[in-house]
């Protein structure tokens, strides 16, 4: 099996346009919640939602490029723009290598209503134009990014609701190890309007600690009393340590193992086995032990049952 390992990091998010203004908002404990009237107004139970910035793609993207990016495209475009120039490769590279793309993605909400909205209107599918397809495939992400940035290797997207971006880095490591790929692009993406939170809003589930939106989202606190939903996009460079090497990349992280579980039971209802035998699998693909491990990146829902069954298989 060969080695696995990470040469570039990119992220567009609440708390940072990039790598560098996230760290400094983890580091300082700025919060990228706030309270958006336009949810409310909506019909929401939870105004709350984390506040991503729209990037400015007119100097980056011609307008033919532009026209068929979802929200969570745009997002995406952004973290692995940022992904690849860590990585040190440019334009040429891309062109004379086969590079692959698995990305996360599980909504295609806004463009759907726009569709929906315009036929209301106009009735004549004539009128929707090649744009609004596209960006309403679920496959949007990775479509886009394969035609951006002339990914020719591996591309799919990788639908598995709050996993869909973990799922994509092991998956992507998968392929590399077996040596059917040297380099695979892997994130995540997710958009943030309301059209695509509205039903998560009605099982309950999200924070009304709208007094302070800052604070709202408190995973494992005794106080918690929901998830704060938002979007973004984060995109890793992973390839082959030899051929990393080769090319003389900076090594930033070794991928050293994946695991998976399903609960198997209800959609909605959180299973502390699940969660104990994907970290167990993990822990064994790459041949470590709990007392290995230094830090834990927590699903962290910050709902009552969700952390409680989290906290039960961390545990175990």
């Amino acid at each position: 099996m060969r080695k696995v390992v990470v040469t570039g990091i990119g992220i567009w998010s609440c708390i940072g346009r990039n790598c560098e203004e996230v760290s400094a908002s983890l580091r300082s404990g700025r919060s990228g919640i706030g309270y958006d009237e336009a949810r409310r107004e909506y019909g929401f139970r939870s105004p709350l939602t984390g506040i991503v910035e729209t990037p400015d793609l007119k100097s980056l993207l011609n307008r033919r490029l532009r026209t068929g990016l979802s929200q969570e495209a745009m997002y995406a475009f952004m973290a692995s723009r940022e992904a690849f120039e860590q990585a040190g490769i440019d334009e040429q590279y891309l062109l004379d290598n086969e590079v692959g793309v698995l990305f996360g993605n599980d909504s295609t909400a806004l463009p759907t209503v726009e569709m929906h909205e315009l036929m209301l209107q106009k009735h004549d599918t004539a009128l929707l134009g090649s744009g609004l397809i596209f960006q309403s495939m679920n496959s949007t992400v990775n479509m886009n990014l394969s035609t951006i940035f002339h990914l020719r290797g591996i591309n799919f997207s990788v639908s598995a609701a709050c996993a869909s971006g973990s799922h994509s880095i092991g998956l992507g490591a998968m392929f590399l190890r077996q040596g059917l790929q040297d380099m695979v692009l892997v994130g995540g993406a997710q958009e943030v309007n309301p059209y695509a939170m509205a039903a998560f809003d009605a099982l309950g589930t999200f924070s009304a600690r709208v007094d302070e939106p800052t604070k709202a989202s408190r995973p494992f606190d005794t106080a918690r009393d929901g998830l704060v939903p938002s979007g973004g996009a984060a995109a890793l460079v992973l390839e082959d340590y030899d051929h990393a090497i080769a090319r003389g990349a900076t090594i930033l992280a070794e991928v050293c193992g994946y695991g998976f579980s399903s609960n198997g039971g209800g959609i909605s209802q959180p299973s502390s086995e699940g969660s104990f035998i994907a970290m167990q699998r993990a822990l064994a693909d790459a041949n470590m032990t709990a007392d290995d491990i230094d830090y834990v990146n927590a699903h962290a829902t910050s709902t009552k049952q969700g952390d409680e069954e989290e906290a039960i298989a961390l545990s175990q």
